[in-house]
């Protein structure tokens, strides 16, 4: 698996990852991504600030995520617990999708470690 920063002319590709994870989620009966989030201009948001990462087996891409590096005010409101220290520099991930005919196969494990 190749793991590398998406490319603005890349944003269809990922797209149809995402439209294929939206069908995934809902047939599985949750209302994530049902409000058309995460959309095109996201995703471009996400490369343009090189965020967003692809990775390809045999040249195709086949997962997508966005890297975010640093606070997020998100995170602020935490419920039933806290934050075990004031260190504001974190990584999430958001926006992960994989291609559904690559399940089965650890693509999103061995994405998200090799992303860390």
């Amino acid at each position: 698996m190749e793991i590398r920063l998406a490319f603005p002319n890349e944003v269809a590709p990922v797209m149809t990852i995402i439209a294929d994870a939206k069908k995934q989620m809902a047939s599985y009966g949750s209302d994530q991504w049902q409000d058309g989030y995460p959309d095109e201009k996201s995703i471009f948001d996400d490369i343009l600030n090189g965020n967003g990462y692809v990775a390809l087996v045999d040249g195709e891409i086949v997962a997508y995520t966005a890297v975010i590096l640093g606070h997020e005010d998100a995170y602020d409101a935490i419920y039933d617990g806290k934050w075990e220290h004031n260190n504001q520099l974190y990584v999430t991930f958001h926006r992960i999708a994989i291609n559904s005919a690559f399940q089965g196969q650890q693509i999103a494990q061995t994405f998200l470690q090799g992303l860390i």
